[in-house]
This record gives structure tokens, C-alpha cells and sequence, in this order.
């Protein structure tokens, strides 16, 4: 799958509405391709770096949130951070403020979402994940109301447009300031679930076997919640709402290594970034403007999700 994914990052490279050989792209690698040449491949190969963190990190959210619940259907926007941090980049965009301070707004939001449906749950006294799962569904509900309150007094002709684009998902916008400023807090997030996977498996163990090896489970699952949002609220901030990716990329890695998350999540963040590459340069080479990434991850996702329910294997569901 990384010699796949290598793949296409050189065929991504290639194809757009200027279309490059791959001995130019060679030549760009090496450091040999003329200034125009060189021009377009440091806008296409930041761009193929931010979609490979965004779908790697949002395929590792989508598997961490769905082994934390024990729920195939979970996705990164399972306690409301994609929906809070929308609500975020739309007051900002409300508010004329540059592309930086909207993304800030959006990591932001998305953050203290998580933490409003943490305190809800809090006090609900729950000893179970539906506690979390209904408080995040609180929580969704809230920002939706507020997202279409915001909708509702916005300029029509500019930022209603702006808002329902970013609610869509593009890295149209993506440039290396974003990229270095962003991609430092993804990378981190990556790294931690990488490190501490095998902590995912023991949420499958009853209490009395976890707390045996000497694991807090309560604090175990968490910090694990904690860093799946990280992850999701970054790449929300980077380049908006995309769906699908963290919903259906756990169930195809699963397909190919198991549920044991050692391998899985690894796999999980090859097969996200790869996918996300081929929607990337499918929405960016077909049209003379960019097309909303979550439409065609729902072309691309939906048939999968389809595929794997025929297949008849358990999804966790």
C-alpha cells in the first residue's frame, strides 16, 4: 500500500490542467526542472503533502473513534468536532477575517466542542460510551443550529457561498504557511496513535482485565478521544469538511489486516492518505474550478460502504 501510495503521488503530480510528464516530474525531484516547470509541481506537491496528513489523519480519527465505541458507524464528527468547527470558519468568514484567522477559528471551535460534549457527558454520569455518543449528538445539534443561524444573516452573494464551500471541503486554498502551521500539530497527533495503538485493543477488554495490566481505562480512552480530535480538528482548519474518508477507510483496512489496531491503524493512514490523493486530483483536474472534495469522496465512498456491507463481514455495527 506505501509503494501504492508512492505511486500516486507521482501520477498526482503528473495530471491537473496542465498536464506533466514523468520525466519533468523526475527532473523536479532532482532539482533540474526549469522555473515554469518547478512553478506548477511546488503548488501541486504542497498540496499532495496536506492531502496526504489530512487523509491520514482523519482515516486514524475514524479508527480510533470506532474502536473507542466499539461502532462501525462512528466517523470523526462522531462528538461533534467537524459540525463545531464549521461554526467556527463561518463566524469568522461572517466577520471578513483572513484565511488564517478562519482556519485558527475553526481548530479552535472544533476543540472546545469536543470539551463542551466531554462536560456533558461529565455530567451525565454515564459508565458507558452512549452517554459520550448522545452528548456528542447534544452537541451537533447546538452547532447546527448556530451554523444555520450564521447561514441564515450572511451575505448571500459572498460569504453564504464561502461558508457552504468550506462546509464542502477543498484544499484549494492550502499554501505552505498553511501547510507549516498546521501540519506540525497533525504530524504530532499521527505519530501519538501510532505509538500507543495497541492501547486501542484493550477498550475491547472488560474493566477488570484492563485495570489488571494497570491501565486507567477511563483516562486510556480520553487521551485516545483527545488526539482523534486533534487530528480531526486540524485537518477540518486545513481544508474543511470532507466526508466519508474517516468512516470508510477503517473498514478497507480492516478488510485487508485484521482488527487487531497495531496493524490496522498504520494501514488505516496509508489507505486514507492514497484515497484522498485520488479524490484530490479527481477534483482538481475535471473542471476548470475545483470541485467540493466530500462530493466526490460520497461518489467514491458510497460504493465502497456498499461493496463491504455485501461482502457480508461484520463492520462492528
Amino acid at each position: 500500500m506505501f509503494i501504492l501510495l508512492i505511486i500516486l503521488i507521482f501520477c498526482s503530480m503528473m495530471i491537473g490542467r496542465y498536464n506533466l510528464s514523468m520525466t519533468e516530474v523526475s527532473k523536479f525531484f532532482l532539482g533540474n526542472a526549469d522555473s515554469a516547470t518547478r512553478l506548477i509541481l511546488n503548488l501541486r506537491f504542497i498540496r499532495i503533502v496536506a492531502v496526504i496528513l489530512v487523509g491520514a489523519g482523519l482515516s486514524m480519527a475514524g479508527a480510533t473513534f470506532q474502536s473507542v465505541f466499539n461502532n462501525g458507524l462512528a466517523s470523526p464528527n462522531i462528538l461533534g468536532v467537524s459540525t463545531g468547527a464549521s461554526v467556527g470558519a463561518a463566524i469568522a468568514i461572517l466577520n471578513n477575517a483572513p484565511i488564517y484567522i478562519i482556519e485558527l477559528a475553526a481548530f479552535v471551535m472544533g476543540v472546545v466542542t469536543v470539551v463542551l460534549t466531554l462536560v456533558i457527558d461529565n455530567f451525565l454520569h454515564s459508565k458507558s460510551s452512549i452517554g459520550l455518543i448522545l452528548s456528542g449528538i447534544i452537541m451537533s445539534g447546538l452547532m447546527q443550529s448556530i451554523l444555520g443561524s450564521v447561514k441564515y444573516v450572511a451575505d448571500p452573494e459572498d460569504q453564504l457561498q464561502s461558508i457552504v464551500y468550506w462546509e464542502m471541503g477543498s484544499f484549494m486554498k492550502v499554501d505552505k504557511q498553511a501547510l507549516y502551521s498546521v501540519g506540525p500539530v497533525i504530524v504530532v497527533g499521527i505519530i501519538f496513535l501510532l505509538v500507543t495503538r495497541w492501547r486501542l485493543n484493550t477498550l475491547t477488554l472488560d474493566l477488570a482485565t484492563v485495570k489488571t495490566i494497570g491501565i486507567n481505562p477511563k483516562l486510556n480512552r480520553n487521551v485516545m478521544i483527545a488526539f482523534a480530535t486533534l487530528l480531526t480538528a486540524a485537518a477540518v482548519c486545513l481544508c474543511g469538511v470532507i466526508g466519508w474518508i474517516g468512516l470508510i477507510v477503517p473498514h478497507i483496512s480492516r478488510q485487508i489486516v485484521g482488527d487487531d489496531n497495531r496493524y490496522a491503524l498504520p494501514m488505516s493512514a496509508v489507505v486514507g492518505a492514497a484515497l484522498l490523493v485520488i479524490a484530490d486530483t479527481i477534483a482538481r483536474s475535471i473542471s476548470v474550478n475545483d470541485i467540493p472534495l466530500s462530493i466526490v469522496t460520497g461518489f467514491i465512498g458510497v460504493p465502497i460502504f456498499i461493496f463491504i456491507l455485501i461482502k457480508g463481514r461484520n463492520v462492528g455495527v
